[in-house]
């Protein structure tokens, strides 16, 4: 079994500055004491005087009111990346760091002198030949936020200046200051020590930033500016928190109030907001990350506790499935591109040729019976599928008997269509089937469900080896990200009847859709290896065994 961090995920880098709420104390503090030359109070006229210059030397950060906003647009330049992210954190600053996007070594100069003044980190597109990027193309969008020779520093550059009120422009690297030419308005100058100290920002202690982790100037950039801003900031792998766990643990740790991510990368703000929601409370899917696929593979023991007959799941206990479930999941790891996660497929409502006192032919184990399966489960890294074989019962009737235990992260739920019965119809008489309707009415509980709690995404497996089983199947909902829709492959027998109904059923998915298989012990001839198994296409993201 592999439950650790994939290796392309990077650790979320925390930082913050205690130092400029510190240095604003000791001048508040300083302004309060008498000049024992002159025997000046802060009341006189000399200490009016010093406060004035104290506050026209004081960075200001801006009044973030949403708890979750996105700065940054596709295809966006660094430059002009750079000046929204200063536009989103700062409304004043006496100073302003300018250096040139393609220039590394002016850019390492420019991020300490930024982090070092508590000041934003604006970029200019450096001249051609000179490691620059190429000017963009007339009436382009990057055209006005660029600073080539010829409109320097740039328009967009020059408004941020002033809405900040800069007076200083410190301009690094290799003649940046010939780049950026004269700043209207503003003093510029090459030598850090000739910018009048700062007084830096404060008021960002509960702001976190996120950004995506790459190496781009535009990156840098934004994240000086927010460190000068004293903002936390947390890289992000490939810009999608759903799949990074440290990214995650990071949030649950700051419990940030508001959270600004830097990219277009990071998608709308509605998804991420429902993102930041979840990873605040903590809760991660077994192997890590909110999202099921594609980072791991389910491999699960399939069966009724203390069943034997109904698969292999009832043949030990719960400790002995834990480990059963690990071994298994180990023996796939070899094959599999991504995690292999141990998981119970537990038949919750099992179909009975009885009817039973409500007539439905369909008995349910308790939410007792079942709870210290689930919860051993959980704390061994262990995901749970909750089957059902309805009989003549609905199948989101039947899914809410067991709401306390899908309000676990690690619990989801199946459908097997196989039992779902007519009035008039007994298991083992026919084959059953589910429209979609009935489908989506337990897809759109579920989902609301997961909203509602703050929950990883939740899987929603159907089962299938009969394309009747799954009626009106291009009207199955995928819309709803809170649930992650499995199409399970049920068959059994010859390697070439498998074979032919795994066709069958990846044909009649909908483009995109998740794939399971399933192995029988006994029914299977031959019964494939893991390597065998994993040479399905398209490979299968959950494989059972019954």
């Amino acid at each position: 079994m592999s439950t650790t961090t994939p290796a392309h995920r990077a650790m979320p880098a925390r930082r913050s500055r205690a130092a400029g709420a510190c240095l604003a104390l000791l001048l508040a503090l300083s302004a309060c004491t008498g000049d024992s030359e002159t025997g000046g109070t802060s009341g006189s006229s000399g200490g009016s005087e010093d406060s004035e210059s104290s506050d026209a030397n004081t960075a200001t950060v801006t009044e973030i009111t949403e708890p979750v906003s996105v700065v940054g647009e596709e295809d966006q330049s660094d430059a002009a990346l750079s000046v929204r992210v200063s536009e989103a954190l700062f409304a004043t600053s006496p100073a302003v760091v300018i250096a040139q996007s393609g220039d590394a070594d002016g850019m390492s100069q420019g991020t300490e002198a930024a982090i070092s003044l508590g000041v934003p980190l604006l970029l200019v597109e450096g001249p051609q030949g000179a490691g620059g990027s190429a000017e963009p193309t007339e009436g382009s969008d990057d055209a006005e936020n660029s600073a080539g020779p010829s409109d320097s520093p740039g328009a967009a550059q020059i408004e941020e200046i002033n809405r900040l009120g800069a007076t200083t422009v410190l301009a690094v690297g290799a003649e940046t200051d010939q780049v950026i030419g004269e700043v209207p308005d503003a003093d510029v100058v090459t030598d850090e020590g000739d910018v009048e100290d700062v007084v830096p920002a404060t008021g960002f202690e509960s702001v976190v930033v996120l950004l995506g982790g790459d190496d781009t100037a535009g990156a840098q950039a934004a994240d000086a500016t927010a460190e000068a801003a004293g903002a936390q900031v947390v890289t992000v792998s490939e810009s999608d928190l759903a799949r990074d766990s440290d990214a995650i643990s990071s949030l649950a740790q700051d419990q940030p109030e508001q959270v600004v991510a830097v990219g277009a990368d990071f998608g709308d703000a509605d998804t991420l907001t429902r993102d930041v929601a979840v990873a605040k409370t903590g809760q991660q899917l077994p192997g890590g990350g909110l999202e099921l696929f594609p980072d791991r593979r389910l491999i699960a023991l399939y069966g009724t506790p203390g069943t034997p007959g109904l698969g292999v799941l009832g043949e030990q206990d719960a400790d002995a499935s834990v480990v059963r479930a690990q071994e298994l999941a180990a023996e796939f790891e070899p094959f599999s591109d991504v995690q292999t996660v141990p998981a119970f497929e537990i038949i919750a409502t099992v179909a009975q040729g009885d009817a039973g006192p409500d007539g439905d032919y369909s008995g349910e184990l308790s939410v007792e019976a079942l709870r210290p399966w689930v919860e051993k489960a959980g704390e061994e890294g262990v995901y749970v599928v909750l089957d059902l074989q309805p009989g003549r019962a609905n199948f989101l009737d039947q899914a809410k008997i067991y709401e306390d235990l899908l309000r676990m992260p690690h619990v989801g739920l199946a459908l097997d269509p196989e039992w779902r019965l007519t009035p008039t119809q007994k298991p083992l008489g026919q084959i059953g089937r589910v429209e979609a309707e009935e489908v989506n009415s337990v897809i759109e509980w579920l989902a609301d469900l997961t909203a509602e709690e703050e929950l990883p995404q939740k899987l929603l497996v159907l089962h299938q080896f009969r394309l009747s089983m799954l009626q009106d199947q291009d009207q199955i909902d995928l819309s709803r990200d809170e649930v992650e829709i499995l199409i399970h492959m049920d068959g059994q027998g010859p390697t070439g009847d498998k074979d032919s109904t795994w066709g069958a059923v990846v044909g009649a998915a909908q483009p995109g859709t998740p794939l399971g298989w399933k192995n029988f012990y006994d029914e299977d001839v031959p019964l494939l290896t893991p390597e065998q198994t994993m040479t399905r296409e398209p490979t299968p993201f959950m494989i059972s065994y019954q």
